[in-house]
């Protein structure tokens, strides 16, 4: 695609050639940082840049959730439905997250983002028949630590949270086992480990420490940083 095509500053269009990015490929594996440092932009210039350049990437416009609620998005109408773990939200979304694609959640600080996308990594292990999809996570952290807490109580209150679940289906469920945990800066990354093994839908248990070593198991039953898929 020519960076003409896109709808930015022709200032902002001539620092991207200065730099030599030939496509929105290669500014989608920059990280915002490294993007400024390789035009001379400002902050602002890179989110209008990461803006247009994710925009000429998308198949499909964004679906909003009030609309996927109105129920005024025949393509996404029809298909596999992630239930979120509350019966108020999976009404609202007609059953569920939409599977097959991408959802964004935003929100301010402490509305609840992170603690919605540990409920998931529980809600996708559960049958069909209760919302789930008989499968695994990965979680891909980019700033802190994974909330391996946060999730270690999620865990414990499923029989609590998840009424609506035979209590004997969630005893035999090995939660902690089957959330990977990818720790990444940048799509650079992130893709490198992919290529290695570290892949979306490839659920590869943790590796026991070698002989000797003296590092113990993971905390959390299973759960781990670096590497780690679960």
């Amino acid at each position: 695609m020519d960076w003409d095509q896109l709808e930015l500053n022709p200032r902002i269009t001539a620092a991207v050639r200065r730099a030599k990015l030939k496509s929105v490929r290669e500014v989608m594996c920059v990280s915002g940082p490294d993007l400024q440092g390789l035009t001379g932009l400002s902050r602002s210039d890179i989110q209008q840049l990461l803006t247009a350049v994710a925009a000429a990437c998308r198949r499909h416009p964004p679906v909003p959730a009030l609309l996927l609620q109105r129920g005024q998005c025949p393509r996404l109408e029809s298909g596999l439905r992630l239930s979120v773990g509350c019966p108020v939200l999976d009404e609202l979304l007609r059953g569920g997250l939409p599977v097959g694609g991408v959802t964004e959640l935003s929100g301010e600080s402490g509305a609840g983002k992170t603690q919605l996308a540990l409920q998931l990594c529980l809600s996708v292990q559960y049958p069909p028949q209760h919302g789930g999809l008989n499968s695994g996570a990965v979680y891909i952290c980019t700033e802190d630590s994974f909330p391996i807490r946060r999730l270690q109580q999620l865990i414990r209150d499923q029989s609590r949270l998840r009424s609506d679940v035979p209590p004997d289906l969630i005893s035999r469920l090995q939660f902690s086992d089957r959330v990977y945990i990818e720790h990444t800066a940048d799509l650079v990354s992130l893709s490198t480990d992919l290529r290695s093994g570290v892949a979306a839908g490839v659920f590869v248990p943790p590796c026991p420490p070698p002989a000797g070593s003296g590092a113990g198991p993971a905390p959390g039953g299973g759960l781990s940083g670096g590497s780690v898929q679960v």
